[in-house]
């Protein structure tokens, strides 16, 4: 498939842990293969979603990057594990690519059919999760120093730094609060969300 000219100077970051060793919390409702069959559904909506875009999924896990490699995708394994230095090997890997645009999203995201509105957009744009704690959405141009920060409370932070540098580069942010990408599944409580129906078929007891 092509990509539209418009979108060609955006990159799409999904980092992936893994898919069977991942969402801990959820294991008094799921075991280890059902919490993997989701990991796998959801991530499989989002490369769907972004079917028009560029998007690499960052991992150091052989399981997922045979399935991003099964779903003609970009694979980057960064040197050092954690988040943080998952969303800065792939910007200088979109740098590298001459790309503009950085957009990392979460795989977690049950309903990710909005995303392409938010990856078109200029500037810096930051979509929280539904407990404005997470960061779900981050998009960013590839040529400012952003310190990313996930984890708790990364929202705060990134928010924080964001602010610092529209100011300074007197570019625009925005703050999105959408009701279907800020929904993420980390939770037992989260499974029961209606959002979060085409992921969980078959899988909550």
């Amino acid at each position: 498939m092509s990509i539209p000219a418009g979108e060609q100077a955006v990159a799409i970051a999904v980092p992936i842990r893994s898919f069977a060793g991942g969402k801990e919390r959820l294991s008094p409702t799921l075991s280890t293969e059902e919490r993997g069959t989701l990991a796998r559904r959801m991530s499989d909506n989002l490369l769907n979603a972004l079917a028009s875009f560029h998007v690499v999924v960052v991992t150091n896990d052989a399981e997922v990057e045979r399935w991003a490699r099964s779903c003609n995708v970009d694979v980057l394994r960064p040197e050092t594990p954690g988040l943080d230095n998952a969303a800065e090997a792939a910007r200088m890997w979109a740098r590298d690519l001459n790309k503009t645009q950085l957009v990392v999203v979460h795989s977690d995201v049950p309903q990710p059919r909005s995303l392409p509105t938010i990856c078109g957009l200029p500037g810096i744009t930051i979509v929280p999760d539904h407990q404005r704690d997470g960061t779900n959405v981050l998009a960013l141009p590839i040529d400012i120093e952003f310190r990313f920060s996930y984890g708790k409370n990364s929202f705060r932070r990134h928010l924080k730094e964001a602010n610092s540098i529209a100011l300074e580069r007197k570019i625009p942010l925005r703050l999105i609060h959408h009701h279907e990408l800020g929904l993420d599944v980390d939770t037992p409580l989260d499974l029961t969300h209606p959002l979060a129906d085409t992921a969980t078929k078959e899988l909550t007891r």
